[in-house]
């Protein structure tokens, strides 16, 4: 299992620490990341996860949202790991492709990412906007 994450732009900030702790915990080996900017289309973060992956192999993610800004991108995500024989699973909407019909489970999943995406881009351009909340600013500082 290898876990994959977007990290959010904030200057200091490598890797999210309550996030890659809770891939870890579900299994993962390995993680991956990108850096969040909006409607980023290139990847290289997910490339490399997928790139070590073999059929059968899973790639976790916390929510759709880590590796799709648009439902059009999600499906084409979800193409490829179909193509490469990767499962998907995903922490909060409980998708496991590996479970019969798991694809469709996901499948049915894009209609409330649909509605969700815009709010989850609003707080992404704040983020770069505004920078990180003045606790998170402090604490990153700390830990570097």
């Amino acid at each position: 299992m290898v876990g994959y994450l977007r990290v959010p732009p904030v200057r200091g900030v490598v890797i999210d620490g309550p996030s890659s702790q809770r891939l870890f915990e579900a299994g993962c080996d390995q993680l991956f990341h990108d850096r969040c900017y909006g409607l980023a289309v290139h990847k290289p973060g997910l490339d490399q996860a997928l790139a070590v992956l073999k059929p059968g192999d899973v790639l976790v993610v916390i929510n759709l949202h880590a590796f799709a800004a648009h439902l059009v991108d999600l499906l084409e995500v979800l193409s490829r790991f179909e193509a490469a024989g990767v499962h998907l699973l995903t922490l909060a909407e409980g998708i496991d492709t590996r479970a019969p019909g798991g694809f469709f489970t996901a499948c049915a999943q894009l209609a409330a990412f649909h509605d969700q995406r815009r709010a989850v881009r609003t707080m992404e351009e704040k983020i770069v906007r505004e920078g990180p909340r003045r606790s998170e600013a402090t604490g990153a500082a700390e830990e570097a």
